[in-house]
């Protein structure tokens, strides 16, 4: 098992060496995650280790996520909207670790999205595609961790995955819109607009789970199961 120094120093570095620079397999310019070049360019990114070990693990990380989701504000303006903390779980293997941070991002994510927040699960082998890239997997890092932020007005692209169900979907777009709906210029506003049109379509051809419902995105499921296998 490696060091704590050592997982939090490897995370650190894959942030600035992965997702602060360009890749040629992204599908688009620019860096991989725009956000996090920001955020670590004006000194914006906290980053430290929780302990999950033991049978209280678990509740410590998400404990220290919702602290984190709090100490971004209500409404973050100016270089403060680039406050992210970054938290790498240590105390125990790998496997652990990854089913760890994504349970605790599934706990947390509809709450955060209600708040204008972000919460994102990273860990090695993370299957979720790109989304201008389908063979491109961003969100593969050398070591689990859970990273929390501002929602910006480019979130959208990940609040309207068709897999999302689409009363979660819906419920998505109101926040995006309440936050950024006034300001938004296309594509954004047109991006918003298709896509409730699609989710409002969705919702009335049948049944569907509302917020907070079992279903999610069909790699994230994937994740799951996978990180459970090996854990």
């Amino acid at each position: 098992m490696e060091s704590q120094s050592d997982l939090v120093g490897e995370t650190a570095a894959w942030l600035r060496s992965f997702l602060t620079r360009p890749h040629a397999e992204l599908g688009r310019k620019g860096a991989v995650c725009p956000f996090m070049e920001q955020s670590l360019k004006l000194g914006r990114a906290a980053l430290s280790s929780v302990d999950v070990s033991g049978p209280r693990g678990q509740r410590r990380l998400e404990t220290t996520a919702r602290s984190a989701l709090a100490r971004l504000g209500e409404d973050a303006a100016g270089d403060n909207v680039y406050n992210a903390f970054v938290m790498v779980p240590v105390g125990t293997d790998e496997s652990t670790r990854a089913a760890i941070v994504l349970d605790v991002q599934q706990e947390l994510k509809a709450e955060a999205i209600a708040a204008g927040k972000m919460v994102g699960e990273f860990f090695p082998g993370h299957p979720m595609p790109g989304i201008h890239n389908p063979s491109f997997r961003p969100l593969a890092a050398p070591h689990p961790l859970l990273a929390v932020r501002t929602m910006v007005i480019t979130d959208i692209l990940f609040l309207v995955f068709p897999s999302i169900p689409p009363a979660d979907r819906l419920a998505y777009l109101d926040v995006w819109h309440s936050r950024f709906g006034d300001s938004a210029v296309a594509p954004w506003a047109q991006l918003y607009e298709t896509s409730r049109a699609q989710a409002e379509q969705e919702l009335g051809a049948g049944p569907q789970e509302g917020p907070g419902g079992p279903a999610d995105e069909d790699a994230r499921s994937e994740a799951g199961e996978d990180v459970r296998a090996r854990a």
